[in-house]
C-alpha cells in the first residue's frame, strides 16, 4: 500500500478502493490488513 500511494497519490486524487478484486476465500484477517495499511499511510 505504500508504494501504491508514492505512485498514485503524488498530485492528490488518488481514492482506494477495493472494487471487486477480493476473491471469496480471502481471509478477512488479511482484509482488515489491507485497510489498516490504508488508513497508516493513506492520509496526503
Amino acid at each position: 500500500m505504500k508504494r501504491r500511494m508514492e505512485v498514485f497519490a503524488t498530485d492528490g486524487g488518488f481514492v482506494f478502493n477495493q472494487i471487486h478484486n477480493i476473491l471469496a476465500n480471502v481471509p478477512p484477517q488479511n482484509i482488515e490488513a489491507l485497510y489498516d495499511a490504508t488508513y497508516e499511510c493513506g492520509v496526503y
